[in-house]
């Protein structure tokens, strides 16, 4: 069973692109399309966190894989920077120490949306933190799946593969399952917000991901 998890939603619009769109509706459509390809592959069973524009608290999503009892779990989103020539795809996995300044504060930006819930960050950071000390071997999986993803990634886009990092997101620190969240492109840059809004590039992505999934599960035995 395979969680996609499209990012913000709702009253949380996420990022917003260089033309006016919304980071939430990229991830989406983008969740939307890697659901049917892992689906139309017919040996996996595919969950998604949200099929509509809807306010779906952080711990909901997690708790959602959990009590599903999810192999793996997917998080699509899209980044954002001040400098409009940043571009490019890059993936995380969970871990309490983030690999650089730069992956900490994407982390912290993500994070953020547990306010809208009315939920204390600091609270709820200590909370997950104890959590996170008994998952030391899901976090080493995690970050193995997400090598695998980024590796399959880079063979199918036309993208710059900014690489597989580490940092402290919500979503991922309460998912019981090897958990990784994808930065799709950059809405604040006009080529990488173009291709998030093609199906085409959507289809390649999702094909990529899909691929990174199967390369994990054969790893395990599972295929």
């Amino acid at each position: 069973l395979v969680v996609i998890d499209p990012g913000h939603g709702g009253k949380d619009h996420g990022a917003t692109g260089v033309r006016g769109g919304y980071e939430k509706d990229l991830n989406l459509a983008a969740a939307m399309e890697l659901a049917r390809v892992l689906r139309e592959r017919g040996d996996m069973e595919v969950l998604l966190t949200r099929e509509t524009d809807v306010f779906v608290p952080l711990s909901e999503r997690s708790d959602l894989a959990n009590a599903r009892e999810a192999d793996l779990f997917i998080s699509l989103h899209c980044n954002a920077a001040g400098n409009k020539r940043e571009r490019g795809f890059e993936l995380y996995s969970v871990s309490e120490t983030a690999s650089d300044p730069e992956a900490e504060a994407l982390a912290a930006k993500e994070n953020a949306v547990l306010a809208l819930e009315g939920k204390n960050v600091q609270d709820e950071e200590a909370k997950m933190i104890l959590m996170a000390m008994t998952k030391t071997e899901m976090i080493n999986e995690s970050a193995a799946f997400a090598a695998l993803a980024t590796k399959s990634l880079d063979k199918r886009l036309d993208l710059d593969n900014r690489g597989a990092k580490q940092a402290a997101f919500y979503v991922l620190r309460g998912t019981h399952a090897p958990a990784i969240l994808v930065e799709m492109g950059f809405v604040t840059n006009s080529s990488d917000e173009a291709q998030l809004g093609s199906r085409a590039f959507r289809r390649k992505l999702a094909e990529g991901l899909a691929a990174g999934v199967a390369d994990y599960a054969k790893r395990k035995g599972w295929l």
